[in-house]
């Protein structure tokens, strides 16, 4: 059984997965702590998009440590109804939005339409491991678009295989600012950059 790891919802226990819905691997509470131990500060009053929600429980602990909503984009129908009773029981409907949707699509459309409530401070990038792929088309779809704030943090969860980390090109528009093995389990931890000054024509 989960539980919330720290803030104002210490302790709560998240709901099982029904056994209908396989496939889905939510981060362990030693991740989740990593993670918002070190943001700390950053998550108190953020706006959170988690891609690829699940079993929401990574945008809920942010939610428990400050954040002041956050967007649950998830896929599969399933679990999107699943994270409405999640977060009603845990009395957080008021402030999060779940939207059924592919999260490349979701970014690709660069809205901040249904009920999405950014520019985003925090992004939560956990795909299924295997799926690398995603990895980079998340990145680059998040540089392009315009749902960021300035000064926006993305962190990305990812499986080493056999000890390594596998290479995950980093777009530009982002600084990597660390990197943390928890296991086999990987985190970046990457921030938007600032953008260069326009160059000004002496009047």
């Amino acid at each position: 059984m989960q539980r919330v790891v720290a803030g104002t919802l210490r302790g709560r226990q998240l709901l099982p997965l029904p056994r209908s819905i396989t496939g889905v691997r939510p981060s362990s509470s030693r991740v989740r702590g990593a993670i918002f131990d070190r943001l700390q500060h950053e998550v108190v009053g953020a706006r959170v998009l988690d891609l690829f929600a699940g079993t929401g429980a990574l945008a809920i602990e942010a939610l428990s440590r400050g954040a002041a909503h956050a967007t649950l984009v998830e896929q599969h129908p399933g679990l999107c109804g699943f994270l409405d009773r999640q977060l009603e029981l845990l009395g957080l409907g008021d402030r999060t939005t779940v939207i059924g949707d592919d999260a490349r699509r979701f970014l690709t459309r660069g809205s901040l339409g249904r009920g999405a409530r950014g520019p985003f401070d925090l992004v939560l990038v956990d795909p299924p491991y295997a799926a690398l792929e995603l990895y980079v088309a998340v990145l680059a779809g998040l540089a392009a678009g315009p749902l960021l704030s300035p000064d926006a943090v993305v962190v990305i969860e990812y499986e080493k295989h056999r000890g390594r980390r596998p290479a995950i090109a980093i777009p530009p528009g982002f600084e990597q600012e660390a990197i943390r093995d928890h296991g086999q389990t990987a985190l970046e931890f990457l921030r938007l950059s600032p953008a260069p000054p326009a160059n000004q024509t002496p009047s």
